[in-house]
């Protein structure tokens, strides 16, 4: 500030007082006393109180208190005839003489606006975060720095009007302060907010809007829940003994896990050859299985088409679903011999003409042209996340529909089985959605040979064998198209997901 004008009224100095050590003098009672570090009064009618005028010129005050609000310390003018040095203290509202003896000091204050927070303003509140920003009044200078408390913990200084408290306790109510500083360090007045943080959803309906993206929709549902509701694990590079691939999966005991969908009906009641379920988020796409066995009516009686599973005389002791299997047929993975798959007529004619064809073209159309890699493990002893970096390269197949991989199958256990073979898998029969009591095909195949893929038995294990001479039933799997959206359901068998 220029200051270049000082006006001084005639007053009385009292001159030759000593005073020991440090002087605080606190201007507050008609006697106008100083009050030193003994606490013992010492006359200090030398005083004289210097104020800032709209002109920038000072005039001496008859205040017998010091300026409040609105006046800063001026220690650049601020000084005792005997070479005394004065302080502030503006949390006491005390001056502080530095000096063992004065004879008249003049104490000067500067007009000064401080910064003013006028408002907190609750932007948004999640289960574990909330987000504030504060509207403020700058004052003679600029606003440099705004501090944020929570719970009287350690400010957190940033450049920001607005600021997110992240990693908070569902359902807890947090006390928030929040302050600001100029660029001359003064502090504005303190802002206080109480926010409770909501509970995290406990269903899709309660974390999904009618009309957003399903992939969106699930994955947020993760993000705000947690898989200790959600049962859904993303298996980015953190997660022990998962995928590694950034996909959500859904994983655990099939009463635990609500990721039944309707797909390709809007009946009232989903028609159970229009139920599937949900393995996963997969980038921008929904990854299902159909939820039970298709009937040969889905499937067809051509092609790579063997029997029914009844006249297989395979084992149903294990069968968890509900269809007639007299009318669920079983099929070669290629009738020729080879562990081809684009040359297998279970792909080309069964699921990708056949099956494909049951939906109307308005549905077909929400299924997305996918890469299926069909490669895989060399041996039946590899973890799901040897099984998923084998499935993950090589030779490939564009289509709509597939097969499960092994990885799927192993990936839906829950995590303590992560680290165990595929072919160790019985004991997981009970802790794996996706597993369904009979002898079915994957998509995956035996790498080191021309004529195996791999096939899940029907007591829970991954085994393989020669693919023109045992033939198994198949769940279609396929990707829907990014722009599926979320219209209703909790994603239980009586209330599943709805899409548009």
């Amino acid at each position: 500030m220029n200051k270049k004008v000082v006006l001084i009224s005639s007053v009385l100095l009292t001159f030759g007082v000593i005073i020991s050590s440090i002087v605080i003098i606190t201007k507050n009672n008609t006697n106008n006393e100083i009050i030193n570090n003994k606490k013992e009064i010492v006359n200090n009618s030398f005083l004289t109180l210097m104020l800032e005028q709209e002109d920038g010129t000072y005039l001496e005050s008859t205040s017998n208190t010091w300026p409040g609000e609105g006046y800063i310390f001026n220690k650049e003018l601020s000084a005792c005839q005997n070479g005394g040095e004065l302080d502030y203290d503006s949390e006491e509202n005390k001056v502080i003489l530095y000096n063992n003896k004065s004879d008249g000091c003049y104490i000067y204050f500067d007009i000064y606006t401080k910064p003013i927070i006028n408002s907190i303003n609750l932007v948004e509140t999640t289960n574990n975060s909330i987000t504030i920003n504060i509207s403020t009044t700058t004052g003679t200078n600029p606003i440099t720095n705004y501090y944020y408390i929570i719970n009287n913990n350690t400010p957190v200084s940033t450049t920001s009007n607005s600021y997110i408290f992240s990693g908070l306790d569902s359902g807890t109510t947090y006390n928030i302060e929040v302050y600001v500083i100029d660029s001359l360090g003064y502090e504005s007045n303190r802002a206080t907010l109480s926010v409770e943080t909501s509970n995290p959803p406990t269903t899709l309906a309660e974390a999904c809007s009618d009309g957003e993206n399903l992939a969106s929709c699930i994955t947020g549902f993760y993000n705000q829940s947690g898989t200790y509701i959600t049962n859904i694990y993303y298996h980015n590079s953190s997660l022990a003994n998962g995928a590694g691939d950034n996909s959500y999966r859904y994983a655990g005991a099939s009463d635990d896990v609500n990721n039944y969908i309707c797909f390709g009906s809007t009946a009232s009641t989903c028609p159970s050859d229009n139920l599937y379920r949900i393995i996963g988020v997969f980038g921008d796409q929904v990854k299902l299985i159909m939820a039970d066995y298709p009937t040969t009516s889905q499937t067809g009686t051509g092609g790579a088409y063997s029997t029914t599973y009844t006249n297989s005389e395979e084992n149903t002791t294990y069968y968890k679903g509900s269809q007639n299997l007299s009318s669920v047929g079983t099929y070669y993975w290629n009738p020729s011999g080879t562990n081809t798959w684009s040359e297998s007529n279970l792909n080309t004619t069964n699921l990708n003409t056949t099956f494909l064809n049951t939906f109307s073209s308005t549905y077909r159309n929400k299924i997305a042209d996918a890469t299926w890699y069909v490669n895989g493990y060399s041996s039946s002893a590899g973890t799901p996340a040897e099984f998923q970096d084998a499935e993950s390269t090589g030779t490939y197949v564009t289509a709509k529909i597939g097969l499960m991989y092994v990885s799927d199958y192993g990936f839906a256990a829950s995590p303590s089985y992560w680290t165990a073979s595929i072919s160790l898998y019985d004991s997981a029969i009970f802790s794996n959605w996706m597993y369904m009591g009979l002898q079915e095909w994957t998509i995956s195949r035996i790498s080191n040979t021309t004529y195996t893929a791999y096939f899940v038995y029907y007591i829970g294990r991954v085994g393989r064998t020669t693919v023109n001479i045992y033939s198994y039933p198949v769940r279609p799997v396929f990707y829907l198209t990014s722009n599926v959206a979320y219209t209703g359901g909790i994603g239980t068998e009586s209330d599943p997901i709805r899409v548009n």
